[in-house]
């Protein structure tokens, strides 16, 4: 189950998604122990689910940024991953600052996506997201790429 489900006895149901907001800060995380990644991303997709943090899988490189709103959830999940799963992590600072998700029609993500794959990662529910430096880049990408829309808010779907 995760935030926003709905349990039914069949009723035909209809409701509208509930918005997930792009995080403010973002940092890479590490396990202190290389050979225990696979725990690491599993304690990182249930932290996702509970809506405690947003987790990025980059497209280049291995690892995971985390997105959190204020800079104390880094402390609660690496003291959390700890004591769930027996991992201590740590975090670290990442060359990125803020986080869009990306849509559009299908071909123009995809020639978009090739084009940028540093910037370039996919949150846990497989959906594209352009992580930046700057806000200028964000200006730059939706001045010379109208045809897509980069947002701070997806929404969840229920």
């Amino acid at each position: 189950m995760r935030i926003g489900d709905a349990l039914t006895e069949g009723e035909a149901l209809r409701f509208t998604g509930i918005p997930s907001f792009a995080p403010e800060l973002l940092q890479v995380v590490r396990a202190g122990d290389p050979m225990k990644a696979k725990h690491l991303e599993k304690a990182l997709m249930q932290f996702s689910e509970e809506g405690a943090a947003k987790v990025f899988k980059p497209m280049i490189g291995s690892g995971f940024i985390v997105g959190v709103v204020g800079a104390l959830q880094f402390e609660v999940l690496a003291s959390r991953i700890e004591q769930e799963y027996a991992l201590p992590v740590r975090f670290e600072p990442s060359q990125f600052t803020s986080a869009r998700w990306v849509s559009g029609a299908k071909a123009d993500v995809e020639k978009f996506v090739n084009v940028n794959k540093g910037h370039i990662a996919v949150d846990n529910d497989g959906d594209m997201v352009y992580l930046t430096r700057l806000k200028w880049d964000i200006d730059r990408i939706e001045r010379d790429h109208p045809e897509l829309r980069l947002t701070a808010t997806k929404e969840m779907m229920v």
